[in-house]
């Protein structure tokens, strides 16, 4: 049975567009996020004195992937202070902190933290780490690493929430076989010989996955919209797809969209309707029609 989470949002400021906090309920963490143009006011919060990580991000104008920064400090405040006069770490235009509300997190604990992750980051391959290298702490007692392990799979959980996505690697963790057909993932394939398009995705927590093999048309329309196109860059810079014979392209690890149509054009480099695109698996049927007998 799925079991639902209760995740508490605070507009400190009364703005959608300023200070934010995030809990989860029986969760010791807290998150702070904001604009850097609101860092002076951050620095006044009590949460920022604490010990924690905190993650710097932003995108540049000459890349199509963010570029995310994790560090860690016994007073976070002083370290963002320090960050937003280094002329070298100048991309980020967010920060997010996160600490502990019990303030029993250690040096030790937040040094594991960073680690984890700055390789996280690397494996979901949606961002350019900024950090030069990748901490491995692991001196840690054995329950501790299990302590750090639990907090951070609860950070992953908030981050979306907020808006941050550059950690997670979708399609890694798939449902558990049943015997009941209605718990497992819909599969759904699409094929065009002409193209060489033959992608294959399942529909998972909300989200259409594009599995890693499928197979895409690397040509454009001329009318192929613009944030389609550079969320195509995206992926191609980032080595999550890549180039190969025939003008095609083919993924390397599994992508996810928000809609089957969204999948489909990304796959065609045109406008498609993915509702009548895709099919399913067994059944053959259109992703419209199965949706519609969901209903």
């Amino acid at each position: 049975m799925i079991k639902g989470r209760s995740v508490r949002l605070f507009l400190a400021e009364g703005t959608p567009t300023g200070v934010l906090t995030a809990e989860i309920v029986n969760w010791t963490g807290h998150v702070l996020a904001a604009p850097r143009t609101k860092l002076d006011i951050a620095l006044k919060r009590d949460e920022l004195r604490r010990t924690g990580i905190y993650i710097l991000f932003g995108s540049p104008l000459n890349s199509s992937l963010p570029s995310v920064y994790v560090g860690e400090g016994d007073d976070i405040s002083r370290r963002l202070y320090s960050h937003s006069k280094d002329e070298n770490k100048d991309f980020w235009d967010r920060f997010i902190a996160v600490t502990n509300k019990d303030m029993n997190l250690t040096k030790a604990h937040v040094k594991y933290l960073e680690g984890r992750m700055i390789s996280l980051l690397k494996e979901a391959k949606k961002s350019c780490v900024v950090n030069k290298t990748e901490p491995e702490f692991d001196r840690l007692p054995e329950a501790d690493i299990s302590d750090m392990e639990t907090f951070l799979e609860e950070i992953q959980l908030v981050l979306p929430v907020i808006g941050v996505d550059f950690f997670r690697k979708v399609g890694g963790v798939f449902a558990a076989a049943s015997d009941d057909p209605s718990d497992k993932n819909p599969e759904f394939f699409l094929r065009h010989t002409k193209k060489g398009i033959n992608a294959f995705a399942t529909e998972i927590d909300g989200e259409f996955v594009l599995r890693a093999g499928s197979i895409g048309d690397l040509n454009e329309s001329a009318s192929f919209n613009e944030r389609v196109a550079a969320i195509r860059q995206q992926i191609l810079s980032s080595g999550r797809a890549k180039s190969i014979e025939n003008g095609c392209f083919k993924l390397v690890d599994d992508v996810a969209f928000s809609s089957p149509s969204a999948a489909a054009v990304f796959l065609f480099g045109t406008s498609r309707n993915g509702r009548s695109d895709w099919l399913m698996k067994e059944t053959k049927q259109t992703y419209g029609d199965w949706k519609a007998s969901q209903l």
